[in-house]
């Protein structure tokens, strides 16, 4: 049997698409005269965006550092509703409840954009399960949802002990509305 031929009969037997059963949530607010965002009981917005202004993204760049620290584990989930109540920079005052897995994740699939046949098999089918980061940007009138994700590749990098599979990392948009 070829390389080929195992890699296209193994990527027949993933999973596909590959879902989560566990992820990590993090928010950032900006051009909001105030924010307030719970979920699961904590408190998501900085102090001052409680009762003052968010101000605008620090960098263009913002994203690339932006990552998730709460962890929503398999025995939370469906973790329930985030609540977001803010004041856009034209004063309005806003309030909506947003259910990550009913109304953004239904099925918890993992946005990505590695092909089937690329991602690692044992990787895809370990039973650790998947933990990929589910951000939320309160921006003016818009709510944004992003997924961080990381897949492992079949792909090798580095030569002897410093050979590894590549991860492939990416951030992708899943939903947004605009109050």
């Amino acid at each position: 049997m070829t390389q080929g031929t195992r890699l296209a009969n193994a990527s027949a037997d993933l999973p596909w698409p590959l879902t989560f059963d566990a992820f990590s949530f993090g928010t950032w607010a900006f051009n909001t005269l105030r924010c307030n965002i719970i979920f699961r009981g904590h408190q998501f917005a900085l102090d001052n965006e409680l009762d003052g202004p968010s101000g605008p993204p620090p960098t263009s760049s913002w994203m690339d550092r932006w990552s998730a620290s709460f962890n929503v584990f398999a025995d939370m989930m469906p973790p329930g509703q985030v609540e977001v109540r803010w004041t856009s920079m034209d004063g309005v005052e806003h309030y909506v409840e947003i259910d990550l897995i009913k109304d953004i994740f239904p099925d918890r699939a993992i946005l990505h954009d590695v092909a089937r046949e690329d991602v690692w098999e044992f990787w895809a089918t370990d039973s650790f399960g998947h933990h990929p980061e589910v951000l939320m940007e309160v921006n003016d009138r818009t709510i944004t949802v992003y997924m961080r994700s990381c897949i492992m590749t079949q792909t090798w990098e580095g030569e002897g002990d410093d050979r590894r599979r590549i991860m492939r990392p990416g951030l992708f948009k899943a939903w947004a509305k605009t109050y």
